[in-house]
């Protein structure tokens, strides 16, 4: 007897919380130019035609035809359907809505923006927590606004409050100059914007394509803001014939969207051909740091610091004159053009020079007849 009364107790007890929340549930308010009632295998349907609108708390939505289901709270919007709420407004043809879980299943055309920040557009979507957060199917796309920032992908997904985006399925990112041209595109197996910090990370594959330079890596963070991109994994970065590699690269942009700087951290090597057109000799630098400063797309000036060594063939007219290997703590390189014009050397001056009869480079390659 005492055991019964004890489970008796228990189910009064779990009756009593789902009854109080079911009491608690915010209800629906419908407004619509028609309205009707019918019951099918006593299943309770609802349907209003024409201004269709519904509020639910701050949840306000508005379409052409709607159907609403009182025993499960399913609801159908169909037709021009807006959803808002004070932060975010969804743009669809048609929204599935749970009124007890608050979730929105969303298809066709939908359009989600949130005030001045993040737009996002997908064929199908499935949100929670009103319009907080999303996964996204088929043709994603993420808008970063003030940056004109743009992932795209098959899959995604979203948290407006966080203002976070990710897309997956040969994710691309794209991002345009003030005249809306294209000067960035970004390629991985992943991509993530962070809108707090103003973020996009890449990882994966990573290739980078801007202007001339083609960068590739593992993990990319480019912080939009900033004007700066660190690339790690393996980095290389290549422009025209100059190839750089380090352990992290870092690029550096301009308020033009130019870049200004090139900056290589641990094991630092950059090659270029001695002779235009020809890709053997190929003149180097080393070192465990190395900044390279960029003007109207070529390189004027390089820093190789700690460690550093040069290694570049004199050429005089065109005409090959030897080659020079100088080292010291620090190298200040100048460019006149693709040529090094001049090389000041700090700290443990050391160099070595090599008459033209005694230089050995590979002969140039070429395609038999």
């Amino acid at each position: 007897m005492k055991r019964a009364l004890q489970i008796l107790s228990w189910l009064l007890l779990v009756f009593t919380i789902v009854f109080a929340q079911e009491s608690e549930r915010t209800p629906l308010f419908f407004d619509a130019s028609s309205f009707s009632s019918v019951e099918e295998r006593g299943v309770m349907r609802r349907e209003l035609r024409g201004n269709v609108h519904m509020i639910k708390d701050s949840l306000d939505v508005t379409c052409d035809q709607a159907v609403y289901y009182p025993d499960s709270g399913i609801v159908i919007f169909r037709y021009n359907v807006v959803f808002k709420d004070p932060h975010r407004t969804m743009f669809a043809d048609e929204v599935i809505y749970n009124e007890w879980t608050e979730e929105a299943f969303a298809s066709t055309k939908i359009r989600v923006y949130q005030s001045d920040t993040l737009s996002v557009t997908s064929r199908t979507a499935r949100y929670f927590e009103r319009l907080n957060q999303g996964y996204l199917y088929d043709d994603v796309r993420i808008h970063e606004l003030g940056r004109r920032v743009l992932l795209m992908g098959r899959l995604g997904f979203t948290d407006h409050v966080k203002e976070y985006g990710r897309v997956t399925g040969e994710p691309v990112m794209t991002e345009r100059d003030s005249a809306g041209l294209l000067i960035t595109r970004v390629k991985g197996d992943t991509v993530e914007y962070f809108g707090d910090r103003k973020t996009v990370r890449v990882t994966g594959k990573v290739r980078i394509e801007r202007d001339s330079l083609i960068a590739t890596g593992t993990f990319l963070e480019y912080l939009t803001a900033d004007r700066m991109a660190v690339l790690t994994g393996e980095p290389e970065a290549i422009r025209a014939d100059n190839h750089v590699v380090g352990d992290t690269i870092r690029l550096y942009f301009e308020k033009d969207e130019k870049l200004s700087r090139v900056e290589v951290a641990g094991n630092a090597v950059a090659t270029s051909p001695a002779d235009s057109g020809f890709a053997e000799p190929k003149n180097r630098m080393e070192g465990k740091l190395m900044t390279m400063w960029v003007d109207s797309g070529a390189i004027s000036s390089v820093l190789v610091e700690n460690s550093a060594i040069a290694t570049y063939f004199v050429r005089d007219k065109n005409e090959k004159r030897g080659m020079n290997v100088t080292s010291g703590d620090r190298l200040r390189v100048f460019f006149d053009g693709r040529k090094i014009s001049r090389i000041r050397v700090e700290g443990g001056t050391e160099g070595t020079y090599t008459p033209q009869r005694l230089v050995s480079t590979p002969e140039p390659k070429t395609t038999p007849r």
